[in-house]
C-alpha cells in the first residue's frame, strides 16, 4: 500500500519566492508553525490515501488520457494565487486562486468520476471544488498565543495580498511518505515515482 494523492504542482519561482516572504513572517510570529517546502506546494485535487501498488499505472493513465489530453489540451492555464485564510482556527494556512474555477470544477468532477467508473475507488463526499494551496500548519498545542493576535491579524490584512500567477497545465499523481521531518513527495511519471 502506498499514500497518494493527485494534484497540480506549482512551479513558478517567483510566486513561490513570494509566498516564501510571505510565510517567513508566520514564522517570525509563531516559531513552532510548520511551513510547506516550496518545492512540495501544491493544488491538491483528490487524496486517494492508501491504495493497492498495482492501482498507480491505471490511475496515470486516466489522468493522461482523460484529464491532461482531454480537458487541459496539454496547455498552460493561467491563475493569479490571491489571498491568505485559515482553515480549522488557523491550524492550516493557505493561499488561493483566481482563475477559471468552471474548469477546475471540470477536472475534479472528471477525476472523480472516471476513477469510480474504471477502478471503484470512491467519490469525495464533497462535490465543490474549493481551490486552495496549503502552506503552513500550526497544531493546536504549538500555539504562541502571547503572539498569537497579532499572527492572526497578519493573515486578516493578507486576505486580499497578491503572490503572482501560475500556470496549471498537467495534474499528476504524487505519493507522500510521512517523515519525522515531514512528508516527502515524488511524482509518478509513467513508469515509477522520481
Amino acid at each position: 500500500m502506498i499514500r497518494t494523492f493527485i494534484a497540480f504542482e506549482l512551479q513558478e519561482e517567483t510566486t513561490l519566492s513570494e509566498i516564501r516572504n510571505f510565510t517567513n513572517r508566520l514564522k517570525q510570529n509563531q516559531k513552532k508553525i510548520k511551513i510547506v517546502k516550496l518545492d512540495n506546494i501544491h493544488l491538491t485535487v483528490k487524496f486517494l490515501g492508501n491504495i493497492q501498488e498495482d492501482l498507480v499505472p491505471k490511475i496515470y493513465d486516466i489522468l493522461e488520457r482523460e484529464v491532461n489530453t482531454k480537458i487541459l489540451h496539454n496547455q498552460e492555464h493561467m491563475f493569479s494565487v490571491k489571498g491568505v485564510g485559515h482553515y480549522r482556527n488557523y491550524e492550516i494556512i493557505w493561499v488561493g486562486l483566481e482563475g477559471d474555477f468552471e474548469l477546475l470544477q471540470t477536472v475534479k468532477d472528471t477525476v472523480e468520476e472516471k476513477l469510480n467508473q474504471q477502478l471503484k475507488i470512491k467519490k469525495d463526499k464533497r462535490r465543490k471544488f474549493t481551490p486552495h494551496i496549503t502552506i503552513a500548519r500550526l497544531k493546536k498545542n504549538k500555539k504562541d498565543y502571547k503572539t498569537f493576535d497579532s499572527f492572526k491579524e497578519t493573515i486578516k490584512e493578507s486576505r486580499n495580498r497578491q503572490f503572482g500567477e501560475c500556470a496549471l497545465n498537467e495534474i499528476v499523481l504524487k505519493k507522500s511518505d510521512l517523515t519525522p521531518k515531514g512528508p516527502i513527495y515524488t511524482t509518478f511519471n509513467g513508469k515509477e515515482f522520481i
